[in-house]
């Protein structure tokens, strides 16, 4: 062989080294546009074809994604909450600090969960009066608000004036119940320092009941954590 054709195969060689990576590259780029593709479709129903509120005309939408105006429980705003964003923003913030951040105390304060459970009814209902509301986001919440409903078996198709007023009861009953609790413990701690084994059942039993109701919640939580967060 000669010198001609040892350097005529040595740039053959690196040609078709080249080539090779070259194709390796384009490959690795498709596969990861692919994969970021897949990672970008949007799980929901409308908002694939509806970015905002403004976009998705009120007599295309079904009933659950329509404003409802209400009169809320007394104390659940007060008088600088006149205008729905300011009431959007609030319940924003309460929803968010008892989901996310206190999400591990939910066990311990019931009464305050299923009472918070209202500003989610409110946090989503307020932002259908938003045009500028994300669809995506609207869609979570609905999910979110669902699985809330499912814990005191109220229709996800009632209205929300209606889950309102049964959360923010509910709540306030077991506030009540808890007061009352708070205080025979006290005066058992006083009578009686040492815990019995019956009241060691009792105490595992609640618990159990307690995970049990805030189940369905949690799933909420998870799925619409992101989306409460863009309230904020």
């Amino acid at each position: 062989m000669t010198k001609n054709d040892l350097l005529e195969s040595k740039f053959f060689l690196i040609f078709v080294v080249k080539i090779f990576l070259f194709t390796t590259l384009i490959l690795m780029f498709l596969i990861s546009f692919s994969e970021a593709k897949k990672k970008k479709e949007k799980d929901c129903l409308y908002c694939n074809e509806y970015e905002k509120l403004k976009d998705w005309p009120e007599s295309e939408r079904p009933e659950a994604f329509i404003y409802e105006e209400l009169n809320y429980p007394e104390g659940m705003f007060t008088k600088k909450h006149k205008t729905s964003k300011k009431r959007q923003g609030f319940a924003g913030k309460k929803v968010y600090h008892r989901f996310v951040k206190a999400k591990s105390s939910l066990n311990k304060y019931q009464h305050l969960m299923i009472r918070d459970m209202s500003y989610f009814e409110a946090l989503f209902n307020e932002m259908l009066n938003d045009p500028k509301a994300s669809v995506e986001t609207l869609e979570g919440l609905k999910k979110g608000r669902e699985a809330m409903r499912m814990s005191l078996q109220i229709s996800p198709k009632a209205k929300t004036s209606e889950a309102v007023l049964k959360f923010w009861a509910t709540g306030k009953m077991l506030a009540i119940a808890h007061k009352k609790n708070k205080k025979k413990k006290k005066k058992k701690a006083k009578i009686d320092p040492e815990i019995s084994e019956r009241a060691a059942v009792l105490a595992n039993m609640k618990k159990q009941i307690a995970t049990a109701k805030v189940n369905a919640q949690r799933a909420a939580t998870i799925e619409a954590q992101k989306q409460i967060e863009v309230t904020n």
